[in-house]
């Protein structure tokens, strides 16, 4: 007996292959670069900075600023990496691929500009206080991604925070702060969660 092709494609009771989020024409895009062509000259280190929307990385980035950070040599680049979220089956019947890719490509949307504005908000820290800094949003998976822009940005020091995972994904995964630590070719310093005085 033949089958409509049309008919089975939006009549699926069950599949688990996830519904991808559309292709972004730039994984990676420069938000903020603040320094000029002088201060460029007079930079000699290359700090990297992982940030996130966890206290973990709020306690990175102060403890970068208060011990680590040179404002006369360093350039401070802020790097975010925002998942690409999908949706994973089974689906509900008579749901269409078109359905999921509008709903995905909704929260593709909401992660972009909750990365953005967190960049921001961390950027105009840096620049109050005449730091030369750049902010840069990402897109993959954290760890890949913040290995491959060290590299690429020929970074001296990464700093991030001891936690950039939920505890289930960092059980199953790793850490994001493990995994940078045994593929940056640079200097990782993983600043850990400070206990709360009593």
């Amino acid at each position: 007996m033949s089958t409509n092709p049309e008919t089975t494609e939006t009549t699926q009771t069950q599949t688990q292959t996830p519904v991808p989020a559309p292709a972004s024409p730039s994984a990676d895009t420069v938000l903020i670069a603040s320094h000029d062509a002088e201060s460029q000259s007079q930079i000699t280190r290359v700090v990297v900075i992982s940030i996130d929307q966890s206290p973990h990385s709020q306690q990175a980035f102060d403890w970068a600023a208060k011990n680590l950070l040179r404002k006369e040599s360093d350039l401070v680049v802020l790097i975010n990496v925002r998942p690409i979220p999908s949706i994973p089956g089974p689906y509900a019947i008579g749901a269409s691929y078109m359905d999921f890719t509008e709903v995905v490509s909704s929260l593709e949307e909401q992660h972009r500009l909750a990365s953005h504005s967190l960049l921001q908000e961390f950027a105009a820290k840096l620049k109050a206080q005449n730091y030369a800094c750049k902010a840069i949003a990402m897109r993959g998976d954290a760890r890949d991604e913040i290995v491959r822009k060290v590299e690429e940005l020929d970074g001296d020091v990464l700093v991030l925070g001891s936690r950039g995972l939920g505890a289930l994904k960092r059980t199953i995964l790793g850490s994001v702060s493990d995994y940078c630590t045994h593929h940056c070719h640079c200097t990782v310093i993983i600043v850990k969660e400070k206990p709360e005085r009593k």
